[in-house]
């Protein structure tokens, strides 16, 4: 008897092992190597996982033109670098090697990977400041794209107002420049006390006289909305010789940082829309 008492026990071990509940088996993101560039490809950078669940690519060609796009279908979008976008990824290219580069989270559920190839020219090795620059670069042309494709009406029409308050001062309607301006009045009041409450008296001096450099827009991009529900825009001027404006380094300095995009917030007010910053300075 022992032997059949052994038997059934063995039969029991086995059917309680048989109903007892499946472990799930995760899935783990596998480090494949970072996306291959096209021939002619400058730069692709993707984005997958994490707890939103991105899908993201972005890829620049060789005309500097940028494609962006997501595997749900809700983000495809193609446009043109601006020059200060385009001089910044030359100054990559021609600086460092080319980068493959992996930065992926430890092998868990909802683990995120990001991944950037870069085709550089140069003989420097990129260090962890400067991939994390062209990281971060990458993501802000999806952000860019994202934008795009999702702006709300009141953002165009408070794009439409910069437009129209930046090509005012630029072509001396300094009445007409006064009627889009809502920021502070401090400064102008500074630089020009001779001058009483009299707001385009004090545009017309600033961009005359106190340096304030009043030129066409050259780009206006759209790049969401703070926390303070300003609109914000990137602007590029265009000098009266047709090229993009540079600001240099300050004071007569011959070294230091050059700018070429300048931020401009623009407020939404009972009668339309206020822009709240003035154009660039130049002493």
């Amino acid at each position: 008897m022992k032997p059949i008492r052994f038997s059934f026990a063995l039969i029991l071990i086995l059917l309680l092992a048989a109903c007892a509940p499946v472990s799930p088996t995760l899935s783990i993101p596998t480090l494949e190597k970072p996306t291959e560039l096209p021939d002619g490809a400058l730069l692709a950078w993707e984005r997958t996982g994490g707890i939103a669940g991105f899908c993201d690519k972005v890829m620049i060609d060789a005309a500097y033109q940028v494609a962006v796009y997501n595997c749900r279908g809700d983000v495809e979008s193609t446009f043109a670098l601006t020059e200060t976008q385009r001089a910044q990824l030359d100054g990559w290219l021609e600086a460092y090697q080319p980068i493959d580069y992996i930065q992926a989270d430890p092998p868990v559920p909802d683990a995120m990977r990001v991944t950037l190839s870069l085709t550089g020219r140069g003989s420097e090795a990129a260090d962890d400041a400067a991939i994390q620059a062209i990281l971060q670069f990458a993501s802000d042309l999806q952000t860019q794209a994202s934008n795009s494709l999702n702006i709300s009406l009141d953002a165009v029409d408070a794009k439409v107002a910069l437009h129209l308050y930046l090509t005012a001062l630029a072509t001396g309607d300094y009445i007409q420049g006064a009627k889009f301006y809502g920021g502070d009045t401090e400064l102008l009041q500074t630089w020009n006390p001779d001058i009483k409450d009299d707001l385009p008296k004090w545009l017309e001096r600033a961009c005359t006289q106190n340096g304030l450099v009043c030129m066409s827009p050259r780009t206006i991009t759209y790049r969401g909305v703070d926390a303070d529900g300003y609109y914000l825009f990137d602007v590029e001027f265009t000098n009266p010789d047709g090229a993009l404006f540079v600001q240099g380094p300050c004071c007569g300095e011959t070294e230091g940082p050059t700018f070429s995009s300048f931020l401009f917030r623009v407020k939404k007010i009972e009668s339309g829309f206020a822009v709240l910053d003035l154009p660039p300075y130049v002493p």
